[in-house]
């Protein structure tokens, strides 16, 4: 099979000669399936034997809930020998007990065999696997598409750099723009007809809620779970109040917490933290909550894809920035009098403020920041460049936020 490059391949290349259980977990239909198959082209270049095995096939699912002994029998009876094999399991939050499953094969047949598993969600990886695998498993998580990814995808592959003409901006622009506006699953991004690629962001949605949480979370109110996730896709890249959600839906806060966790560890959503450093001046505790996708904060929000605005944008920005960075390094400043700052990096030495048509008096906030915490490099990220910067701000084209890992 024809298999596009993606960063984390390069994320696997890495640990390849660790030995451990990679696990790879994400959203739903990000990827983790074709990253096993080039993980296991990769083992099979490297002179090793390969087997994928799809949970999902009943039989296949049998033969590994049996236990250790029953699956080396059935690779055997395929004609495998152990040693120079190499596993790839698909979905293996099916398994009623993964963890003592891996463990048993790790532990039993480590020295002969290479592993590699994924999972549909974090929540499903964590509440089955236990402390029995501590030090056994190397985790990576998969997000769908980054913008450059997405590029590639369609066949558009540029080299992003900083220097760029400004004719090839304009060019990228109304492609970022279609990004944004409807989302970075692998599988829809080749989808031309807009109409179709609604209703396939609609049936994965569908299928989260059917599966993750009916399922996996045990959802005792799914229509409320449901119009709960409308709620924040109306409140997307805005503070959030448990109480005011809860309120609203006329549950329980700790239910709604509840919920919250359940959509943050299935990818749907993520809070981010407040960055501070004065608690008497800052707010610490309300968090900002953005969506894991663009295309399904637009779904849940209308029922549609909408053309990009202030708040689909700063999503975008913040999607970019999460798969580049991860959420532990990802924050924004807020005071109790209004000052704010989008995102901020690394306990305040990258600021970002992310606006789709940036003026002068955007940067405001982002000089007060620097002159309280010195910060090294401030960033306004927008659609449109902005005449007469301060000169101490840069401006960044969303397409150009990989720049800032590259030179880190």
């Amino acid at each position: 099979m024809e298999i596009i490059h993606r960063r984390i391949f390069s994320q696997m290349n890495v640990v390849h000669d660790e030995k451990a259980i990679l696990v790879l977990h994400g959203a739903r239909q990000t990827g983790k399936t074709t990253a096993l198959h080039w993980w296991l082209q990769e083992e099979d270049r490297r002179g090793q034997q390969t087997v994928y095995i799809d949970l999902e096939d009943p039989a296949l699912f049998s033969i590994c809930e049996s236990g250790v002994d029953a699956f080396i029998r059935y690779i055997e009876a395929k004609g495998f020998r152990l040693p120079n094999l190499s596993v790839a399991i698909d979905e293996i939050q099916y398994l009623s007990d993964p963890s003592k499953f891996l463990k048993l094969l790790f532990d039993h047949h480590g020295d002969e065999l290479k592993i590699a598993v994924s999972g549909s969600s974090s929540f499903a990886i964590k509440s089955k696997f236990r402390e029995t695998l501590v030090g056994r498993t190397i985790p990576l998580e998969l997000f769908g598409l980054d913008f450059s990814e997405y590029c590639g995808f369609i066949g558009k592959n540029y080299n992003f750099s900083l220097e760029w003409p400004e004719q090839l901006e304009h060019e990228v622009a109304p492609i970022f723009r279609h990004f944004a506006e409807t989302g970075a699953y692998p599988g829809l991004a080749n989808t031309k007809d807009d109409g179709v690629k609604a209703k396939r962001t609609r049936q994965i949605i569908h299928t989260y809620v059917q599966m993750d949480v009916r399922e996996l979370g045990r959802i005792r109110y799914p229509d409320r779970y449901e119009a709960l996730l409308r709620l924040l896709a109306d409140q997307a890249a805005s503070l959030v109040q448990t109480s005011e959600l809860a309120s609203s839906l006329r549950m329980a806060r700790e239910t709604v917490e509840e919920y919250l966790f359940l959509l943050e560890q299935t990818y749907i959503i993520r809070r981010l933290r407040p960055f501070f450093g004065n608690a008497r001046s800052e707010l610490t505790k309300m968090p900002k909550v953005y969506f894991e996708d663009d295309g399904i904060l637009a779904q849940s929000k209308a029922f549609e894809f909408y053309p990009l605005d202030g708040a689909l944008f700063e999503n975008a920005v913040f999607t970019e920035l999460r798969k580049y960075f991860g959420a532990e390094r990802l924050h924004f400043w807020r005071t109790v009098d209004g000052h704010e700052v989008d995102f901020v990096l690394d306990k305040g030495r990258i600021a970002i403020e992310a606006k789709m048509r940036p003026r002068r008096e955007d940067c405001r906030n982002l000089l007060k920041f620097k002159r309280i915490y010195s910060t090294e490099k401030l960033f306004i990220c927008g659609m449109e460049k902005p005449a007469n910067l301060p000169e101490e701000i840069e401006f960044l084209y969303p397409w150009h936020l990989s720049n800032l890992i590259k030179n880190e």
